[in-house]
Formats: structure tokens, C-alpha cells, sequence
């Protein structure tokens, strides 16, 4: 049962501003754990209302208690840390509630686990989530900065911007008000615990080593289960071995949500259809977040058959988008060093900081959008490869961003043109051309440093900070990355602005104009075409995304459903002609008596589809005056006639 703040007695803290009292209402335990003096309260507007979630004014505390909601700064004026509050945010789409439900329920058990004093609260009526922390002493804020960063790197859902600011990071105390006229709420732990705490700097040291352990990989083959393992369980269809080890977690582990998700990503990289998923959800273990729900008092309860039915729907379809990107991933790398690594992850992270504060630059043409895309997807191949050169053929750039080949070859030249990147080697033959970021954006060899060269930073900070940049790209790639945002659709710009509103809660119309780097009119334009769509909202702050996620839905209506299917599949065909034209070549070019021989394309050979060895191929249909008919070949190709396993051939 939640605790109530008015029943509450306490013993006052070390730091106490002007209390005597024994039994506290909200207002005087935030006089009893304010580290400072001051508190930040909302300013009504001239209607009386409170529509900016912003907290400009300062507040002295005293016995009167301010009629606005009001937060509490977590550091005092030395800036150092006496309070933690754990954000965990509500606000992005159907599933954001039981999203950040699940996280906080996930750090709540390693705080326990680490005999660390907290308390859970309901922020507000939203169903976000607060973990408060109390801490003796104080923390200086490079450990706390610490904490944060591997807690943001383990939980999707953690806002920890006010964990990164000592200076006038705030966060609204259990029991203070909220602008909706709701209240932050007590779920579990004991209060006293913030007025008289326990945790020191030591014990939040231990955090963030744990944290850092639990953090997701940056690749999904490199994850782990997030619990103990059902060894009796076996999927119905085959799976990668990490897909096999998140359907058999027991009770989806002490994150059920983030279960849920990879193995639905397990299924639809190894191509499982929705009757597939549907099978395994209901008896694999590691899929109990599609069959119950987080009660949100550390208790799970049954879905209704419609519920599960739509919450797995609309993750399987957020799955596919991320198996999409993920699929033309190369072979990842372990960098020789950290130093090496550490120049990846640098370069990487500058490459978006110059994206993200010259918007210019990159909006100012549909050509300039589509180089940054292009330039994004490239630098996210960097990060997941560990390597300074890969190979990205323009079909592969343009399936993971939604453009074009042509397109992406386009914004291949203009980039490298501009010095942004550097083609290493051409394409040869079936193997792609190699790219690499130019050197240019690192630290320069004559810049004064306060460390030894080729010195890296500490390699747990290095790979969380890693995760951070791959998951960060991820969102945007994929937010993007759908039917409705191509050329014949409300275009990639549109794409680009909705994938702006994950990252701001709500955005005007003059807001996304300078972030994107176009005119007021022309964002005014994709305003409309996303409200039109239902795809964005009316803010107290200007627009903001609509809950339910409606791009299938929209893609549907103006008919451009399946674009990037089409486009995949057309490529596919496209790489299989030219693979089979190669092995044409490679055949006239040996001498007759070392050609093997190739039956008609036509023709119904029995053979083992599943055998080792070199593919060999038919003879190259011809046309009457003996010159290659490519056209022809496509529609073998488009046919399936070469598959191994097509209907024509049987298995021996």
C-alpha cells in the first residue's frame, strides 16, 4: 500500500531549514531534505493555469507552503549531490508506462540487492515513475555523473539530465503537486530514509560497477538474459543463440519488457512470420510481458486477450523495423586497443554534435537531408563494427535510412566531395566499397592535452558511452525508417521531425524549424501533413507525438504500404543477377576444359538444397544473337527458378 506523507513521522536530518516539527505534511519534508535554502516553483500564467512545465522562480522555504507545484535541487550550493532521483520518463507511446514501470522495478531490485536505502514513488498521474535516494555526506558530481550514465546505458526510459546538472538539476519531492493536479506517490520504501540516509559515496561506487555490468550490448548477439533460464524450453522455429537464451528466461527476467522486445527482434531477424510470434508468445517464457502485465506494486496480472493481441502487434512491427537496420550490420571487430576505440567513439560523437548544431547545413536541401542521413547510417556502422573502414554498398545505406540507391550514391559523392568521408576501395565485384569517416573531426596532434597521448578513458565509461551513441542512432534510424517517410510518402524530412520528437517531449512549429534547419513554412507544411496523419498532438508547449503509434495506418491510406519491402526485395533480385553475371564472366574467362558444366536454367536437377559448397550456376540466358539478356535473367531471378529451394528442384 502506498505510505502516506501526512501520517508520517520523522526525526530531523543533519541539514534542517527552520523545522521543529515531528509530523510533516509534503512541504515540510522538502524543508527537512532540501539541500538548499530555496526550492523552484511553477509561475501561473494570466489565466491562472499552469502551462510550462518549467519551474522559473525561486522559493524561500518557511512555514508557508507555495501554492504552485514546486521541485527540490538535488545538490546543495557546493554543488555537491545530497539527494539522487532516478527519472524514469512516461510520456513516449502506448507502452512508455509499463516501459518505465519495468526499469524502475529492475533498479529498485539491484538498489536492494545493494542494501541501498530508496524510495519508489508515482511522479504523477502519467504513471512515470521517481527512485529517490538519500546520500550521507554527499556525493561529488563526477560520481554521481557516473551512476547516471550506466543507469541511462542499462534503462531506455531514464530521463538522467538532472543527475548530469549540480548545478540546478531538480526534481518534484514524494507528496509534491503536479501541474495536472495530481500528486507524486509513495509506492515502497521509507522516507526517513532521505531525512536520515545511509548511502554514501562507497556504495554508489558499487552501483555503477553493477550498472555497468547489466548495461545492453551494443549489438544484440553480444546481449545476455536478463534472469535465470528455463533449460527445458525449445522455440518451435530455429533462433540465433542469444534469441534461444531470451525466450527461455524465466518470467522474462527482472526486466520483462526489455525481454519481450529482444526476442521479438530474435524472431524477426531469423525471418519468423506474425503466426510465429503469435505461437511463441503464448508459453515461451522470456514473452510474459505479451501474457501479464506490472501490477506496478511488484505484482504481474493477466492481459486480456485484446491487449496482448495489440501491445505484440506493435512491437513486432517496432522489431522488424530494428532487424531492418540491423541486417546489413558486417562482421563486427575487436578494436587492436582502447586507444583505438576511444578515437571510434570520439570521432563518432563529434561527426553528431556537428550534425546537431549546424542544422543549416543539413537541411537546407532535400539533398543536404539526404547526406545526413547517409552520413548517420555510415557513422553508426563505425560504432557497431569497431572498425575505421567499412564496407557499405549504396543499396544497403539506402534500405537502412529509407532512401534510394541512387539517392544514397548521390550523397555518397557530395560527402566525400565535402570531405566528410573517404572511400577507401571501390566495389569488386560482389563485394562492396569501403568507407571511412575522415580523420579530420579527431583532436588534432597539436591541441595541449592534460593526459598522456593515446591515453583512453576508462573502458567501462568508454563502452557505456558506446551503447549511449549506438542507441541514440538507432531511435533515429528507425523512427525514420518506414513506408510512410519515403519520396511518394510525406518524404524523409517528415521523418526526420517525427524522429525529433522522441528526443523533445513537444516542439513548436519556430522550435523544429531552427532544428531542422529549414524555413518556418516549409515546417509548417510537415506540421500539417503529421496532424493530418495523426501522428502528432496539440501541446500546452506546441506539438508532441501521438501515443499511439498510426504510421502503418497512414502509410495504408495514401497507398505506399510495403515501399520498402518492394524496394528490399528488388534489390535483392538486383544482387542476384549481378552475382550470377559475375559467375558468367569468371566461367568464359577459364578455359574450355576447366568449365564445369551448367545445366539450362530451365531444367529440374536434383540436388540437396542444404549441401556444402561452391553455389554453381546455370548458363546466363542469351539472346538471339547471342549477347547477354539481362532481362530475362531478372525474371528468372524475380521468379525464385535459382533458389535451391524453389518448386522446380527438389532435396535428395
Amino acid at each position: 500500500m502506498p505510505q502516506s506523507i501526512a501520517q508520517a513521522t520523522l526525526a530531523a536530518p543533519e541539514l534542517v531549514h527552520g523545522v521543529s516539527t515531528d509530523v510533516w505534511t509534503p512541504w515540510e519534508l522538502t524543508r527537512r531534505i532540501s539541500p538548499r535554502a530555496e526550492v523552484r516553483v511553477m509561475v501561473a500564467e494570466a489565466d491562472g493555469r499552469l502551462h510550462m512545465n518549467q519551474y522559473p522562480r525561486l522559493y524561500r522555504l518557511g512555514p508557508a507552503a507555495p501554492t504552485t507545484p514546486w521541485c527540490v535541487r538535488l545538490a546543495d550550493d557546493d554543488q555537491v549531490f545530497r539527494l539522487l532521483c532516478f527519472d524514469f520518463d512516461a510520456k513516449d507511446g502506448d507502452d512508455a508506462v509499463e516501459r518505465a514501470v519495468d526499469d524502475c522495478d529492475a533498479l529498485s531490485g539491484i538498489l536492494h540487492a545493494n542494501s541501498i536505502a530508496h524510495v519508489v514513488c508515482q511522479s504523477s498521474s502519467g504513471g512515470g515513475r521517481h527512485v529517490w535516494v538519500g546520500l550521507r555526506g554527499g556525493a561529488a558530481a563526477a560520481v554521481v555523473t557516473g551512476v547516471a550514465q550506466a543507469a541511462h546505458a542499462t534503462y531506455r526510459s531514464l530521463d538522467h539530465g538532472m543527475l548530469l546538472n549540480p548545478r540546478e538539476g531538480a526534481a518534484r519531492p514524494p507528496g509534491a503537486p503536479h501541474r495536472d493536479g495530481s500528486t507524486s506517490i509513495v509506492l515502497r520504501g521509507r522516507v526517513d530514509s532521505l531525512t536520515e540516509p545511509t548511502t554514501t559515496t562507497e556504495d554508489l561506487g558499487r552501483l555503477a560497477e553493477v550498472l555497468g555490468e547489466r548495461a545492453p550490448a551494443a549489438r544484440p548477439e553480444d546481449s545476455r538474459p536478463s534472469g535465470p533460464l528455463d533449460a527445458s524450453h525449445r522455440a518451435h522455429r530455429g533462433l540465433s543463440r542469444w534469441g534461444e537464451g531470451h525466450m527461455a528466461t524465466v518470467g522474462g527476467g527482472d526486466n520483462p519488457s526489455w525481454t519481450g522486445f529482444m526476442c521479438l527482434l530474435a524472431a524477426a531477424s531469423a525471418g519468423w512470420s506474425v503466426r510465429d510470434v503469435e505461437r511463441a508468445a503464448q508459453t515461451a517464457p522470456g514473452m510474459e510481458h505479451y501474457r501479464t502485465k506490472n501490477s506496478g506494486r511488484g505484482t504481474r496480472r493477466p492481459r486480456s486477450t485484446a491487449e496482448g493481441a495489440e501491445r505484440l502487434e506493435r512491437q513486432w512491427a517496432k522489431a522488424q523495423q530494428y532487424a531492418a537496420l540491423q541486417q546489413s550490420l558486417p562482421e563486427a571487430r575487436e578494436p587492436a586497443d582502447l586507444a583505438e576505440l576511444t578515437a571510434i567513439v570520439t570521432d563518432v560523437d563529434d561527426i553528431l554534435h556537428r550534425i546537431r548544431v549546424s542544422p543549416g547545413r543539413w537541411g537546407q536541401t532535400e539533398a543536404a537531408i539526404s547526406q545526413r542521413s547517409i552520413l548517420t547510417a555510415l557513422a553508426y556502422l563505425t560504432l557497431q563494427t569497431g572498425k575505421r573502414v567499412v564496407a557499405a554498398s549504396i543499396r544497403d545505406l539506402g534500405l537502412m535510412v529509407g532512401l534510394g540507391r541512387t539517392t544514397a550514391a548521390d550523397a555518397l559523392r557530395a560527402l566525400q566531395t565535402a570531405g566528410f568521408i573517404d572511400r577507401v576501395h571501390g566495389p569488386d565485384g560482389v563485394n562492396a566499397a569501403e568507407w571511412r569517416l575522415t580523420p579530420r573531426f579527431s583532436t588534432g596532434t597539436g591541441s595541449v592535452r592534460s593526459q598522456p597521448f593515446n591515453n583512453p578513458r576508462p573502458p567501462t565509461e568508454l563502452f557505456l558511452h558506446r551503447t549511449v551513441l549506438v542507441r541514440s542512432i538507432e531511435d533515429q534510424l528507425t523512427d525514420q525508417l518506414h513506408d510512410l517517410f519515403t519520396r511518394k510518402g510525406l518524404g524523409h524530412l517528415a521523418g526526420r521531425l517525427y524522429a525529433l520528437l522522441r528526443e523533445h517531449a513537444s516542439l513548436t512549429i519556430e522550435s523544429a524549424a531552427r532544428l531542422l534547419g529549414v524555413t518556418v513554412r516549409h515546417t509548417t507544411v510537415i506540421f500539417s501533413r503529421l496532424r493530418r496523419s495523426r501522428l502528432l498532438v496539440k501541446h500546452v508547449e506546441g506539438w508532441a507525438r501521438a501515443r499511439r503509434d498510426l504510421r502503418d495506418q497512414a502509410a495504408r491510406l495514401i497507398r505506399v504500404a510495403g515501399t520498402l519491402v518492394a524496394r528490399q526485395k528488388s534489390y535483392q533480385a538486383e544482387r542476384e543477377v549481378w552475382a550470377w553475371w559475375l559467375a558468367e564472366q569468371s566461367t568464359m574467362s577459364s578455359s574450355p576444359r576447366d568449365r564445369p558444366r551448367r545445366p539450362h536454367v530451365s531444367s529440374r536437377p536434383l540436388f540437396d538444397a542444404s549441401a556444402p559448397g561452391e553455389r554453381v550456376w546455370p548458363r546466363y540466358p542469351r539472346s538471339g544473337d547471342g549477347l547477354a539478356n539481362h532481362r530475362e535473367a531478372r525474371f528468372y531471378v524475380d521468379a525464385g527458378v535459382l533458389s535451391p529451394t524453389n518448386r522446380w528442384q527438389l532435396a535428395g
